[in-house]
Formats: C-alpha cells, sequence, structure tokens
C-alpha cells in the first residue's frame, strides 16, 4: 500500500517544492541619493533610471532612439506638425488600481504644467505641446503652439512616466515619497540615503515589444543601495552584497573587467556627454582668442587617462556619438596643440615674461569649478588646471556643494566647469545656448545660432534637421563657448547570474526584462 502512495507523495512534493521556488531578489549598488520620486520634479538624470522601473511613459524609446509603442499603441502627426494623436492601451491600471486612460493623460499633462507644481526636466520636454485633451475614452490629442519636432522622442523619458491622477490627488507636495505608476515594478520603500525598495508588478503584461518579454518581471524585488562612496560600493559588489553596480570608477572598472567574472555594461548616455561650458562674459575668456587657446590647451586622451584610467573614449564635439546630427567631421577642430594655443595668446595681446601670461598688469586667471564629492568632475577639473597651468594660465581650482556651484555658475562667476546633459533629440541643446536659459552657463549667445536652433526644433525631416544641427555645433565650435571631454557612460557591472538588464534612450538601466539564474 505504501509503494503505491509513493509515486503521488512525491509528485505532490514536487508541486509543493516548485510552487514555493525562492523569490528572485536583486541588490543594486547605487551611486547618488535621490531628491524625490516624483518625475516631475527631480531634477535629477541619476534618478531617471530607477524611476524608468516604476512609470511607464507612452512610448518607449530604444537604445538606438528608434520610437516603440509603450501605453500609447499608435499615434499620427497631423500634416503641419501642430497635432499629435494617441491612441491608448486598454488593458493598464496604475499601481493603486486607478485605471489608465486618456483622462489619466490629462490629469498628468494638466499637472506638469501646473503653475503650482514647480516642475523641472518634464516641462522643458514637452516644450510648446503643453496642452492635452481627451478625445475618447483611449485617445489622447497633444496640441502644439508651433512645430516641436522632439516631442515624440521626448515622450520616451523617464521624467514623462504617467503617475496615477488618483495619487497625485491624495499626496500632493508628498508625491515624491509615494510614487504611483504602471511599470513593471511598485513602489514598497525609500530610506533616504540608504535605500530605495521596489517589488514585482504581478499584473505587468505590456513592455516593449524591442525586449523580448512578455508577462511581469522575473525579479521579485529590487532594492537600490545607495552607496555613493566609490570603494565603498566597489567593496559591496566584490563581496557579493549587490549583484549590479553602477558608476564604477575607472580605476576599478579596468580591474573587475579583466578577471572576466562580470557582465560589463557601458551604458550610454546620450546628450551632449561630458563638457565644459566656457564663460564667454568673463575676463579673460570674454575674449574668443583665449577661449580658443583653452581648447587648444586641453588634451582630451591624456586628461581622460588622469582623471578616469582611460577607460572613457574622448569626446571632440557638443553632441554625443550616435546622436542625430552628431557631426565626426567637426572633431578635428582643435587637435591637442598647445604651442597653438600659446601663439593665440600672443594674437590676444597677452605677454609672458615669468610663469603666468599677463595683459594690461592683468595675470591670465582663470577659476576652474567642480562639485565636492563628484570625484570624476573634480578629477576632470583638475587635469584641465593642469593642461592650463602647464602654458602659463594661472588656472585656480575650487570644489563648491552643489547649490554653491549652481549659484556661482548661473551667476557667471565661474570660467569653466565639468558638467553632463543627457537628451534624446539634439533640441538638448537649447537649453545650454538660448538666451536666457538655466543651464546658458558660458553666458553667450548668437541671433544667428537661435535661428538654426529653432529651425532644428520645427523641421520634421530628419536629414534636415541632421544638416541643421551640423551647423549648430560648427557655430559652437567656431565660438569656443563648450569644451567636451568624454563621452557619457555609466559603467555598470553585474554578476553573471544576471541576465537582461538593457536601458531605454538616454541611459536609463531597466530591470523590468532582467532575471537572475538559478
Amino acid at each position: 500500500m505504501t509503494a503505491r502512495r509513493l509515486p503521488a507523495v512525491l509528485t505532490a512534493l514536487g508541486l509543493c517544492l516548485a510552487g514555493t521556488a525562492q523569490a528572485q531578489e536583486l541588490v543594486v549598488g547605487w551611486a547618488e541619493t535621490n531628491d524625490t520620486l516624483n518625475p516631475v520634479t527631480t531634477g535629477k538624470r541619476n534618478v531617471g533610471p530607477i524611476l524608468s522601473n516604476i512609470f511607464d511613459t507612452l512610448v518607449w524609446i530604444s537604445p538606438d532612439f528608434e520610437v516603440e509603442p509603450l501605453l500609447a499603441t499608435s499615434w499620427t502627426v497631423s500634416d503641419e506638425g501642430l497635432t499629435y494623436v494617441f491612441q491608448l492601451r486598454q488593458d493598464v491600471t496604475f499601481h493603486d488600481g486607478t485605471r489608465f486612460d486618456a483622462a489619466a493623460v490629462v490629469a498628468n499633462i494638466d499637472y506638469i504644467t501646473g503653475e503650482d507644481t514647480q516642475s523641472k526636466i518634464s516641462l522643458g520636454l514637452l516644450g510648446p505641446c503643453g496642452h492635452a485633451e481627451a478625445t475618447g475614452d483611449f485617445e489622447v490629442t497633444f496640441t502644439c503652439d508651433e512645430i516641436y519636432a522632439p516631442l515624440l522622442a521626448q515622450m520616451g523619458e523617464p521624467y514623462l512616466g504617467m503617475q496615477s491622477p488618483a495619487a497625485i490627488e491624495e499626496y500632493g507636495p508628498e508625491l515624491g515619497q509615494n510614487p504611483v505608476g504602471t511599470g513593471p515594478f511598485k513602489f514598497v520603500s525609500w530610506t533616504p540615503s540608504q535605500s530605495i525598495v521596489l517589488e514585482k508588478n504581478p499584473d505587468y503584461n505590456w513592455m516593449a515589444a524591442s525586449l523580448g518579454h512578455e508577462g511581469p518581471a522575473a525579479i521579485d524585488r529590487i532594492t537600490f543601495q545607495i552607496v555613493p562612496n566609490p570603494q565603498s560600493r566597489v567593496q559591496q559588489f566584490q563581496s557579493g552584497q549587490s549583484q549590479v553596480m553602477q558608476q564604477t570608477p575607472g580605476l576599478y572598472w579596468k580591474s573587475l573587467t579583466a578577471t572576466g567574472r562580470y557582465t560589463e555594461l557601458p551604458v550610454e548616455i546620450s546628450g551632449l556627454g561630458i563638457f565644459a561650458p566656457i564663460n564667454a562674459s568673463l575676463f579673460p575668456t570674454d575674449d574668443i582668442l583665449v577661449r580658443k587657446a583653452i581648447m587648444y590647451a586641453v588634451d582630451q586622451t591624456a586628461l581622460i587617462q588622469l582623471a578616469e584610467a582611460g577607460v572613457y573614449p574622448p569626446s571632440y564635439t557638443p553632441l554625443s556619438v550616435g546622436m542625430l546630427g552628431h557631426d565626426e567631421d567637426a572633431a578635428g577642430k582643435y587637435p591637442y596643440d598647445p604651442e597653438k594655443a600659446m601663439s593665440l595668446l600672443e594674437e590676444a595681446g597677452w605677454t609672458r615674461e615669468g610663469e603666468i601670461w599677463e595683459k594690461d598688469g592683468q595675470p591670465l586667471t582663470v577659476k576652474i569649478t567642480a562639485i565636492s564629492g563628484k570625484a570624476h568632475y573634480m578629477a576632470q577639473a583638475q587635469a584641465i588646471q593642469g593642461f592650463l597651468s602647464e602654458i602659463g594660465f594661472d588656472a585656480q581650482f575650487e570644489a563648491l556643494n552643489a547649490p554653491a556651484w549652481l549659484d556661482l555658475n548661473i551667476d557667471g562667476g565661474s570660467t569653466l566647469t565639468p558638467s553632463q546633459y543627457i537628451g534624446v533629440d539634439p533640441d538638448a541643446l537649447h537649453f545650454w545656448f538660448l538666451p536666457d536659459q538655466y543651464f546658458n552657463w558660458s553666458h553667450w549667445s548668437d541671433d544667428a545660432l537661435t535661428d538654426l536652433i529653432y529651425q532644428g526644433r520645427s523641421e520634421l525631416d530628419p536629414a534636415k534637421r541632421e544638416a541643421i544641427y551640423q551647423q549648430v555645433q560648427d557655430i559652437l565650435l567656431d565660438n569656443a563657448v563648450i569644451l567636451p571631454i568624454r563621452q557619457n557612460l555609466d559603467l555598470t557591472l553585474a554578476d553573471k547570474s544576471v541576465t537582461g538588464i538593457t536601458w531605454s534612450g538616454g541611459g536609463f538601466q531597466y530591470f523590468g526584462a532582467a532575471a537572475i539564474a538559478e
């Protein structure tokens, strides 16, 4: 009797074991603290990847900038380019059970454009297209005040992630501590400066087709362990306390990848790369010849070797490689040539009898700044200081806390400072080079440049747009108001057991299609 029952017992035992399979829990060593988890009010790039796992956007942008359906199934653009009509999925609910529909999209746009919201990145991404109307239960129409070619691609950035209208209403100013989206993961908790915890959305079944994943995420729980100290983040990863590490320091990237034990994920962050705006309103860089001297004096390849172990590709143009309008031919405008730099200073009336150039009794003093605590920016700034000092600049370096750094650059008190800016469209340049923009830290504008940027925004033909933005880059380089430094990569490492990590266009890590091998 016992023998006859044994197979049934084993079958039942097998079913029991299968039903209690160990949950997949992923720990990610995260490099930066967060200001908020509200997509509309954050101003930080590094919040974007976390948002992309909580919130869906109307469209998905692939790493090569292809626009795919996500919450929107299809869309049409009017012949004059002023109206975008989106057809929406009809099977989506927010994490709190609220239905996703056209009214929800309208509520999000009204929230973004509301005067009391204090929107940061998201409002700029909408451009002149900040009016949305529900023209059906699952149809929403955006109306633009003028043609805005970047709109469709920018709809895929996580800062335009759809939030539950009920949550917007309920949480008000506390929305950033209570994020509610439709994404593959739901918010669990946020312990400031320590961790953010997400759990799988079991109802999720609308991932972008190019990701090749159906149904909910395989990973049950993600903990973003916030470890700003690079060495501590590396130690955490090496000891197995985390299976993924972002922003791997260059020196460690070389040594860790050499072991062959980890999966290398150099996440490409599109936009303007890592660069330094050069202040054209401050003496002595109000003289174009001095600015050009700086461009010739800096060796990007050697700078990256000095500052970051040489692991990043250098950049010589304002737009990242792969961006629409990137012009490789413009990369040769300023080869490293310290002799040329010094001849330009002589041409500008500077003389050098001692170590420092002088003119009209004033030394050739420049102030190079960086955010304190941002090791890569500080190292880049100090490397630039070294190159300029070498040819006779009185190059001074100062590290500042973030608020002071922002204020100084906005007010025009810094000569140059390493920075970054992400974007999926070349119109990202307008934030830095149109008059009166928050980030116009070069404090320089030009009527011809302004006209071209507006032409680029309103031109729907990609080939014509590319030609326009190549002209834009030529003007910026010819006027030496931006010093390109390197391509912007988030050097992410993962344990070999973790597969399927990808990212959306712009460089936002996405774990919805990831899994951990048993």
